[in-house]
């Protein structure tokens, strides 16, 4: 049996053999799905979990109620010594803002003028300024350290007798 046509015989008609008689080993359900007890099986569902979510709130109910009765009542002088926040490290309320604000900030001491120290005349210059002034001048060169009492430099910058 063939069962691709080649392009130059596609006018001849070829027989698939779709009969059910031609295979015995293939067969279909002759009767359809039983819907009376798909229906009963799914009513019965519905009120199993009725039920259930019924007794569920029934038993939550009883435990409440025991829990009321047996709990002493919180005095007042509790109720005002209780802490009215939770205690550090808190979470973030409003994250987007708290960066926004960061940002603020950061950008307010990167892009302006402002004291530093001002008792002993420390300002703070905008960054844009301070990489132009390096541009400018360059680095600034550390200054030269004296050199440490009783050292090897010390005594051969020191001419002298030999002894």
């Amino acid at each position: 049996m063939r069962t691709c046509r080649m392009p130059w015989r596609m006018g001849e008609r070829v027989n698939y053999h779709t009969e059910p008689g031609s295979n015995p080993t293939v067969a279909h359900e002759k009767t359809d799905a039983d819907t009376y007890a798909i229906t009963q099986f799914g009513i019965a569902l519905v009120l199993v979990l009725v039920l259930s979510q019924l007794g569920l709130w029934w038993l939550f109910n009883t435990f409440t109620k025991r829990e009321t009765k047996l709990s002493p009542p919180v005095t007042a002088l509790v109720r005002t010594q209780a802490p009215t926040v939770p205690p550090e490290p808190r979470l973030q309320a409003n994250p987007q803002a708290d960066m926004r604000t960061m940002r603020e900030k950061e950008d307010a001491v990167l892009n302006h003028y402002g004291w530093m120290d001002p008792n002993r005349g420390v300002v703070r210059i905008p960054i844009d300024r301070a990489m132009e002034l390096v541009a400018e001048r360059g680095l600034p060169q550390p200054k030269a350290t004296a050199p440490a009492a009783g050292g090897a430099k010390s005594a051969a910058a020191k001419p002298g007798k030999p002894k």
